[in-house]
């Protein structure tokens, strides 16, 4: 039968071998880089990844913050193909984890406590406390809240002391990225604005961003460089119709991955919403202002101060994706995103500004 998984491993060793699987968006897998580093002393770890991150584990390998992964060759979004996870729970078998982590991921949970998925043990947890029952291989933990820590707790559960871990790049490897991406910008100082996500319910509107545009560019006098995939030009033809300012750049669906994480390491500030940008520039360390509605850094990241200033509106339903109310809004639909007005977030943008022309003098 055809591999449903392939193993990329850059170590032989005799470590217990863990296998960890959560939701598909980078941003699930960047937030998991710390546990990585935790349990790297006690097993050789191995997340379970869709084809499409193929150019960012490659780079992260590189840089030494993953030890190998496996790579899906179907989909790991159950709602598209389930049967995919059925097979990829038998090629997992076939591969004999000593663990398995399971985040998220209801149907590869269920799979698992029917026994289509064998380990030595398995661990599940889910950021709204829905798991199916514990049996003798598989154990329930309990959502904290916060995902990032939800990951920890797995390193908890296994034994592992939970210490700091690295979950950025090193120094060389984003100066030799910035190095790469310098010819496609001719500004030495600029900002980046980024509106995508893969979820459309945690996007700022269109208007929003292009307004913000406009203070960044007129009032706070710093060029603009909007990035994203090539899925994201027809939204980046919308958000740049009738701007004919050679103080902003598109370069949406043009770049590299390795040219997109330069372009972001190169920039004084980050603007975009809670999706896969917002984690890509905290992997370079660039200092991000990020539109949440139905989510929270609080709900996220377990340091959502550093470098981060976070836009919301202050309604009481907000957050709710990790609610049993989530995304049955009160009132109109995502007013939480659909309400944010480039006037009210001005200050903020032009702060930004002004402090980073500052540090670039």
């Amino acid at each position: 039968m055809k591999n449903r998984i392939h193993l990329h491993s850059f170590h032989t060793d005799t470590r217990p071998v863990l296998v960890f699987i959560t939701y598909t968006g980078i941003g699930d897998l960047l937030m998991a880089l710390p546990l990585f580093g935790i349990l790297r002393s006690h097993f050789r770890v191995l997340p379970l990844l869709p084809s499409s991150h193929l150019d960012l584990v490659r780079l992260l390998s590189q840089d030494g913050l993953l030890d190998g992964y496996l790579l899906a060759e179907g989909g790991l979004r159950a709602d598209r193909n389930p049967l995919e996870h059925v097979l990829i729970c038998r090629a997992l078998s076939r591969l004999r984890p000593d663990v398995v982590l399971i985040y998220g991921k209801l149907t590869m949970a269920y799979l698992a406590r029917l026994g289509l998925l064998r380990a030595g043990r398995i661990l599940v947890c889910h950021p709204r406390g829905v798991a199916p029952d514990a049996t003798r291989t598989l154990e329930v933990l309990t959502p904290t809240g916060n995902q990032t820590l939800d990951y920890l707790q797995f390193a908890e559960r296994l034994g592992v002391p939970v210490t700091s871990a690295r979950a950025r790049l090193t120094g060389s490897l984003k100066s030799q990225l910035e190095d790469a991406a310098r010819s496609l910008i001719r500004w030495s100082s600029y900002a980046v604005v980024a509106p995508w996500t893969r979820d459309p319910r945690r996007e700022a509107p269109i208007e929003f961003f292009r307004d913000c545009i406009e203070v960044i560019v007129r009032e706070g006098k710093l060029p603009v460089v909007v990035t994203g995939l090539p899925q994201d030009r027809a939204a980046g033809s919308s958000l740049l119709h009738g701007s004919s300012d050679q103080r902003v750049k598109d370069v949406i669906g043009t770049t590299t991955l390795q040219q997109m994480l330069g372009i972001l390491a190169g920039a004084r500030f980050v603007l975009t919403n809670d999706g896969g940008t917002l984690h890509l520039a905290r992997l370079v360390g660039t200092s991000t202002i990020a539109a949440f509605g139905p989510t929270a850094p609080e709900q996220r990241l377990d340091d959502s101060s550093e470098g981060l200033v976070p836009l919301r509106l202050s309604l009481p339903c907000s957050p709710c994706a990790d609610t049993p109310l989530r995304y049955k809004c009160p009132g109109a639909y995502l007013q939480c995103l659909r309400g944010m007005k480039a006037a009210e977030t001005r200050g903020t943008l032009l702060a930004a500004c002004r402090a980073e022309a500052v540090r670039a003098r």
